[in-house]
């Protein structure tokens, strides 16, 4: 069997890092992922995310094949449990982010449509002469996100039978049903059905910018490493040793740091994404990558550390986490 040279197997141990699996936001010190100053909803929202990339993977080595190039621990994982892992270059650059989740047979992937074009081949390079087939369901599948007090059990009421995947894109309780296309609106109507209400996706990314997540093209990009975008907590094995990047990974890990992070910024008048941070003396330490009003994220140079006075053009900023 083909294994790539960057490839290793290890015997690895499960560590997985957690993030907390208008009308109806509510602010609190700390959401329940561990960022800080963030938000949740008061009632449960939903929203159709169907346009995302979405792959399947079969056969009997398809938990070993993504546990050997992928930045989390798939080796093993039993149905029902959920991953979010990163491909690397060997430089530990970001190749692309999903989320997956095991069933009976499968394992679910879905990211960004902005990766739909390239991430699956950037996947496919590495299967040599691995026993896993790898199916594009993009069509096939759709994906309706939900969100808010007892998400979990609404949605298996909603959609029973389906794949449930819990989520920590928005920082806040939430997850994703799996469901044919054709079934979309049958979900989204018994969703409906108990109350809850559609979320635009402004109001999400409100959610999300305000919890400090980062997000696949806006705050992470193949220019990034993992831990500039505070994902290694949830996205990160750093024991198990055996995937794409993973000299470099340790390299990082275990000689101090990166030389830019992810920082929640608050603006004393809305901001836009792309604008440049400067501290007071005029000194560029970044850019703001994703905003919602006067809340933003930006990656900025790792001195700049929580309560710093900065600038986003001529609007006047506090760096808060």
């Amino acid at each position: 069997m083909a294994i790539h040279p960057h490839m290793s197997g290890v015997n690895c141990h499960l560590r997985i890092g957690a993030r907390g699996a208008g009308d109806g936001m509510t602010e609190t010190t700390a959401d329940s992922s561990g960022h800080h100053g963030g938000m949740d909803f008061e009632n449960l929202v939903y929203a159709d995310r169907s346009e995302r990339g979405k792959l399947r993977f079969t056969g009997e080595q398809r938990a070993w094949f993504l546990h050997q190039i992928m930045t989390q621990s798939f080796d093993p994982i039993s149905p029902g449990e959920v991953r979010e892992a990163a491909l690397l270059t060997a430089h530990g650059r970001m190749v692309g982010y999903l989320e997956a989740v095991a069933t009976d047979d499968s394992i679910l992937t879905h990211f960004e449509p902005e990766l739909t074009e390239s991430f699956p081949d950037e996947i496919r390079r590495y299967v040599f002469a691995t026993m896993v087939e790898i199916t594009d369901v993009t069509e096939e599948m759709g994906l309706v996100l939900v969100a808010g007090p007892e998400w979990a059990a609404t949605a298996k009421t909603a959609a029973p039978g389906a794949p449930v995947q819990s989520t920590s894109a928005l920082g806040t309780p939430a997850g994703y049903v799996w469901t044919p296309r054709a079934e979309v609106p049958a979900v989204i109507d018994a969703l409906a059905g108990t109350g809850a209400r559609r979320a635009a996706e402004e109001e999400l990314e409100t959610v999300r910018i305000g919890n400090g997540v980062a997000r696949w093209g806006r705050d992470m990009t193949d220019k990034t490493i993992p831990m500039e975008a505070r994902i290694e907590d949830v996205a990160v094995h750093f024991e198990k040793g055996c995937y794409v990047g993973q000299e470099a990974m340790a390299k990082i890990h275990f000689r101090g740091r990166v030389n830019r992070l992810l920082r929640r910024i608050e603006a004393s008048a809305p901001i836009d994404s792309g604008a440049d941070v400067t501290t007071p003396d005029g000194t560029k330490v970044g850019r703001v990558t994703s905003s919602a009003g006067p809340t933003a994220l930006a990656i900025l140079k790792y001195t700049v550390e929580p309560g710093t006075a900065v600038a986003v053009g001529e609007v006047d900023a506090k760096v808060v986490a």
